[in-house]
């Protein structure tokens, strides 16, 4: 027996038959592709996104510069979005926002840096036009999911006469994001914006569109009716929202979270009167002003006694009188409604080995308190006609302790643990394919021997010997009719080797007992010429 292990391997190999060789040379060529996909894949830098959404232009300046400074990237949706390694993306980041890189393409009030000097007055206008167009551009693009904006302004020349001027008008382009739609207040607060920013901007000159060509700023019309409607309906519900949690906070810590429900309807007066009122007091007179008026009369000589004074005073009074100017302001409630619905009391009730909750109405004093806390908390006013109710009821909803907690799945560790899965997952395939190999290779029949001295070969028990139907009773039959293999070692099989036992017993009976083997073979004969 060979000593050397490497030796014997190699021995074993070369017996093998050239399919048995594939099938292990083509295993082990599989295993050493995919340990090299696995770890390239796993060297493979992590990539972020650095910017997304550039514009073509944009996109090319990035590319260049990380071109120049050696970074790998990546370029998706349609060269828009641009991933660099994640451990390089603020560094990578920085250094570009230090070079002005992206500009996204739009110019704001930097285009007065230049020099303007013999720049005509059109001109001027009309770079300070494009400058607060591109800065309200960029601002609006800090909305959540909007992708590009387009904003154009139109100042008309102001005119001599109040009659001829036209008001200053706006429009605006959205380019939106996949799948967003702007709700009500983002609009409201685009429509603001443009209109706060240009000199006599009115909201309801504000157009505000998207990129498909559908109107967002349909509520601001011309008409301050439709628009101060729609204000009065956010202030009303306000107002209810307001009202209601107040109430609901109190009912929660009182008996519990779920256990309560409350709804208020407010009836708001959005009226708004102005009134001036005089009122006169015909009991109190007032001295407005007093008039005197004095004479003499010293006669006509020396001694006259006739000389006399007389003294007239007139006195004007007026009439006690006081203005009041009244404003009265609009948003003032005029009747409140409030329904309130509580859960019964939840007992726990032991029925000899069990316990069941049992639900049992609340008690006149406590539904009272209740209705108390509640009236005081919305600010219930029997002068104004408010209408209040409380009503205990059974729910039929589950409390929040009854919910079931909701786990973090196993997508969550996903991301953490995707190196450590992949591995796994690529030993497991690598184990089922070497487990296929080889129960193929153990499927085929391998007959192994030993070469004597006389160069006979004696047959051995085999790997992959399971096709025979006695193993050690064909070994012994081999081992006793040795075969002489020559200078080559011949890979011969068991059904083989079962074979030329047979043709070597046949003939060794025919060499003993010729005439029973004649008998035999002319009895065969006569069976087929029969048949």
């Amino acid at each position: 027996m060979n000593s050397n292990p490497l030796e014997a391997l190699f021995g074993i190999f070369n017996k093998l038959s050239m399919q048995q060789k594939m099938l292990i040379g083509g295993a082990i060529l599989l295993t050493i592709v995919m340990l090299g996909v696995l770890v390239f894949f796993l060297n493979e830098p992590n990539y972020s996104v650095l910017y997304s959404g550039l514009a073509e232009e944009d996109a090319s300046k990035v590319v260049d510069e990380l071109t120049a400074e050696k970074v790998p990237y990546k370029i998706e949706d349609n060269g828009r979005t641009i991933k660099v390694p994640k451990d390089k993306l603020y560094e990578t980041r920085l250094s570009l926002a230090g070079k002005g890189i992206p500009g996204s393409g739009v110019i704001g009030y930097e285009l007065f840096d230049k020099n303007t000097m013999g720049m005509s007055e059109f001109m001027q206008k009309l770079n300070y036009k494009r400058a607060l167009e591109g800065e309200l551009a960029r601002t609006i693009m800090q909305q959540e999911g909007i992708e590009g904006v387009r904003v154009h302004i139109v100042i008309p020349q102001k005119s001599v006469f109040k009659s001829e001027e036209k008001p200053p008008t706006a429009s605006v382009v959205l380019k939106l994001k996949h799948s967003y739609e702007p709700d009500k207040g983002t609009v409201t607060a685009i429509v603001n914006l443009v209109a706060s920013s240009v000199e006599g901007l009115q909201p309801g000159k504000v157009t505000l569109l998207d990129s498909r060509g559908r109107l967002l700023s349909k509520d601001f019309e011309d008409n301050p009716v439709a628009f101060s409607s729609a204000k009065q309906y956010e202030m009303k519900q306000s107002v209810e929202n307001y009202l209601a949690a107040k109430a609901q906070t109190i009912l929660d810590n009182v008996v519990g979270y779920g256990n309560s429900m409350i709804q208020v309807n407010a009836d708001i007066n959005f009226d708004q009167i102005e009134k001036t009122m005089e009122t006169f007091d015909p009991e109190s007179q007032v001295a407005v002003s007093e008039q005197t008026i004095k004479s003499e009369n010293n006669g006509n000589q020396r001694g006259d006694s006739t000389a006399q004074t007389n003294e007239n005073s007139t006195t004007n009074y007026e009439i006690s009188k006081s203005v009041e100017k009244v404003l009265q302001g609009s948003g003032n409630i005029i009747r409140l409604s409030v329904a309130a619905v509580v859960n019964d009391v939840a007992k726990e009730v032991n029925k000899g080995d069990k316990t069941d909750i049992v639900h049992k109405p609340r008690t006149a004093d406590q539904m009272k308190k209740l209705e108390e806390i509640i009236k005081n908390a919305v600010g219930i006013n029997p002068q104004r006609q408010d209408q209040f109710s409380l009503v205990n009821i059974s729910f039929e909803t589950n409390t929040l302790d009854d919910l079931p907690e909701e786990k973090p799945g196993i997508l969550d560790y996903v991301e953490r643990f995707q190196n450590i899965i992949l591995i796994i997952i690529a030993a497991i395939a690598g184990i089922f394919i070497l487990k296929g190999l080889m129960s193929k290779l153990k499927n085929e029949k391998i007959l192994i021997g030993t070469i004597n001295g006389d160069g006979t070969y004696a047959l051995e028990a085999g790997a992959g010997s399971t096709g025979a139907k006695n193993p050690q009773q064909l070994q012994g039959k081999v081992k006793k009719s040795l075969m002489p293999l020559g200078d080559i070692e011949d890979e011969i099989s068991e059904e083989a080797a079962y074979k030329k036992n047979r043709e070597a017993k046949i003939s060794n009976y025919v060499s003993k007992n010729p005439v029973d083997a004649s008998k035999l073979i002319n009895a065969w004969l006569h069976d087929d010429e029969l048949s």
